[in-house]
């Protein structure tokens, strides 16, 4: 009997091993009761699959042993846990996991990765539906900006948001970093900005700087606030220091508002605002304004002294669509007086970094430092297939003292023109223009003036041997003109009717060279001869404003000379790389009337020959490019004007330009000299040069050096004109701002 029962006792403990779930079921999604009312522990490897309720991602949790607590609905992992769905992983040595509260309390080499930032520590717990939660000893790398931030807690209260106890924040990389601010209290907010309280800048651990309460940007997108300030110290303004503060006013719009504060001359208020609506509509305006404490002792030795207590300068640039298909740019520049620009070259709201910000985004300059008359334009317009129309209102702020009523204004001017076309079936063709302007100016004359211009052509082929273009058109102009200038007595009410008789004549001779490959090289040369005839007119009668008010006579034939070398390189996939190696042009007219237009001094002399103009570009391999340009007068005078440019540049954004310009008219003979190259994968220097060759004196010199390593920067710049000798530094902490201009 006692045999029978113990036989039966080991064959039901069979039965029950038999019957246990095997570790390929825990494999499988586990739903309520499917593991009974007991505890199941499994000692090989493990991962279950779970959700809170149907139709939902499940959690993912992988581990060497996984136990499940059906009463409390809790999951216990122990050795290379982790618990992920999306972009959400979290990893430590050992975590329970709450399913009824979706919580997870994690210990032991925790690491927790949600989108492109990872936070470390020892031991912590977060909530899976608002992924908020906190972690000792932790630290938090944020990839997108390459923040580094350590502290002793870290709580995770939002969407990209922190707060931190006892934090070191920096962008440089652990262990040993070059700089680090250290905190009491740390706040990071979805913005990008990073708030501390009672912080401490340090440099290799070092105390260097105490603030009680410090606002950083380490977002990469934009946020309102305020950036590190600039220094710099010239011989004119003493010490300067620049301070920005950033206002994003929505997605599209925002400003920047600047204090500057100067040794000897004080307080110079800037704004700049910005808006980008679409890539056609798009704005910048800038703003200065300066109370001068320094008394003006005739800067830059030009004659003029300075009045004005007052100075501004204010300058925007903006293009804007409008309803059917046009479009509008606006061009502001206007000055207080003609030294400011001379003046306030530097710095981020200087002459030289306003012309870099608008030929970025507009591709549209300044007028000149140099130039006394500053424009401002509103410009409309409008292309299609068959038409170009275009307005312009123009106002001219004349720096010159006393000259601002004898300036003058253009409002408005008004150009429609046709393009060519076909005259019916016939083998002519025609196109057309007309413009309208209104000359304004307080003192002088006034001018209204409507010029229209028709031009029929017959282009004809040759036998395939050369081009023959015939042209004609018919220049009428109607003038209404009122004021008084006691050098010019126009009539009131005139008109001027003129003729042009053109012929184009021009042919191509080319060979091709096959090299190896595919890769083919073309020498063309292109000779043109053109005729001008435009009969004389007495033109006293009208008023002499701009060169439309005076059509000279000519009966000129041009000769001209184009040869060029090209390359033709296969790129694969059938495309191909083209570039003009060598480029050659070669003129010169001839005018039969009596007086030419091309007089180099001696307007009284007769001279038939204009000067022989020559041009070369040679760009022999893709970082290497030379071009010369000449102008040679047949009358003795030699060479009136050369200049010549030589470019050598790298990948590496090493770059060398050397540049000379003579014009014996404009009184011109310097040479530039500019290199940008770097030393060391950290150390970058720069110098520009610029001389006069004539006077045997530097006009410019700029000298720069660049430290960069891989969180700082320090950069140092010194500059010296003839009227200034300036120092300025640059310190970047980069992922977080710079001092410095």
């Amino acid at each position: 009997m006692k045999t029978h029962t113990h036989i039966q006792k080991t064959v039901l403990l069979i039965m029950a091993f038999l019957l246990m779930p095997s570790v390929t079921d825990m494999a499988a999604a586990v739903t309520e009761g499917a593991l009974g009312e007991h505890i199941k522990e499994e000692k090989a490897s493990a991962e279950f699959k779970t959700t809170s309720s149907p139709g939902e991602e499940p959690w993912h949790i992988e581990a060497l042993k996984l136990t499940y607590f059906h009463s409390s609905d809790v999951i216990l992992g122990e050795g290379e846990v982790q618990v992920s769905r999306s972009a959400l992983r979290v990893c430590a040595d050992r975590i329970i996991y709450d399913r009824c509260n979706a919580r997870v309390r994690a210990s032991g080499n925790v690491v927790i990765r949600l989108g492109m930032d990872v936070l470390k520590g020892t031991e912590g717990e977060l909530n899976l539906n608002t992924f908020t939660g906190s972690l000792e000893n932790a630290d938090l790398f944020l990839q997108r900006n390459n923040i580094h931030l350590l502290a002793k807690q870290i709580w995770k209260t939002g969407p990209e948001e922190y707060k931190a106890k006892q934090a070191t924040i920096s962008t440089c990389p652990l262990p040993k970093q070059a700089w680090n601010f250290k905190c009491q209290d740390l706040k990071l907010t979805i913005g990008g900005l990073a708030f501390a309280k009672n912080s401490f800048f340090n440099i290799r651990d070092i105390p260097v700087l105490y603030s009680p309460w410090v606002v950083l940007p380490i977002n990469k997108y934009r946020k309102t606030g305020l950036l590190l300030p600039d220094f710099s110290i010239s011989k004119r303004n003493g010490a300067e220091i620049n301070v920005p503060f950033f206002w994003v006013i929505n997605d599209s719009m925002d400003a920047t508002f600047y204090q500057h504060f100067m040794g000897r001359r004080g307080w110079m208020e800037g704004i700049e605002f910005r808006h980008v609506f679409s890539p056609k509509d798009k704005g910048v305006l800038r703003y200065n304004f300066l109370v001068d404490t320094l008394e003006d002792d005739d800067f830059n030795d030009d004659g003029y002294t300075r009045g004005n207590e007052k100075r501004w300068w204010l300058r925007a640039k903006a293009n804007q669509q409008l309803p059917l298909d046009f479009e509008a740019k606006v061009d502001v520049d206007l000055l207080s007086d003609r030294d400011y620009l001379h003046e306030f070259d530097q710095g981020p709201m200087g002459y030289d970094e306003t012309d870099n910000i608008f030929r970025k985004n507009f591709g549209r300059s300044l007028t000149d430092e140099t130039d006394l008359i500053r424009a401002s334009t509103l410009q409309i317009t409008r292309l299609n297939q068959d038409m170009f129309f275009g307005g312009e209102g123009r106002y001219n702020d004349n720096m010159e003292v006393g000259e601002q009523d004898f300036t003058i204004q253009t409002y408005p001017r008004l150009v429609l023109h046709g393009f060519r076309k076909p005259l019916f079936s016939s083998p002519f063709y025609y196109d057309w223009a007309t413009s309208y302007v209104h000359y304004w100016r307080e003192t002088g004359l006034r001018e209204q003036r409507l010029h229209i211009e028709p031009s029929v052509s017959l282009p004809l082929n040759l036998y395939n041997l050369a081009d023959l273009i015939f042209r004609g058109t018919v220049e009428e102009t109607m003038y209404e003109v009122s004021g008084h200038d006691p050098e010019q007595r126009p009539d009131s009410h005139s008109n001027r009717l003129l003729y042009n008789l053109n012929a184009d004549l021009s042919t191509t001779f080319g060979r091709t060279y096959y090299l190896s490959g595919k890769k083919t090289m073309r020498h063309s040369i292109r000779p043109r001869l053109s005729y001008h005839y435009r009969p004389p007119e007495n033109q006293d009668n009208l008023p002499d404003i701009d060169a439309v008010d005076r059509l000279d006579p000519a009966n000129r034939i041009t000769l001209s000379l184009l040869s060029f070398l090209s390359s033709k390189t296969p790129l694969g996939n059938n495309r191909f790389a083209y570039t003009d190696l060598v480029r050659f042009s070669l003129e010169q007219s001839y005018d039969t009337k009596e007086k030419s237009s091309w007089h180099l001094l001696d307007e009284d002399e007769q001279r038939h020959f204009s000067d022989i103009y020559a041009e070369l570009d040679i760009n022999p391999l893709p970082n290497l490019f030379f071009r010369y340009d000449t102008s040679y007068n047949v009358y003795g005078k030699g060479f009136t004007k050369y200049n010549f440019l030589g470019r050598l540049s790298n990948s590496e954004n090493d770059s060398l330009d050397l540049e000379y310009r003579y014009n014996c008219l404009a009184e011109i003979n310097e040479v530039n000299l500019e290199i940008h190259t770097a030393f060391s994968p950290s150390w970058y220097g720069m110098c520009e040069f610029k001389r006069n060759i004539a006077e045997d004196s530097a006009l410019e010199s700029i000298f720069g050096l660049r430290y960069q390593s891989t969180c700082w920067a320090i950069e140092g710049r010194f500059k010296k004109d003839t009227d200034e000798t300036r120092f300025s530094f640059h310190i970047e902490l980069l992922g977080i701002g710079g001092w410095g201009p």
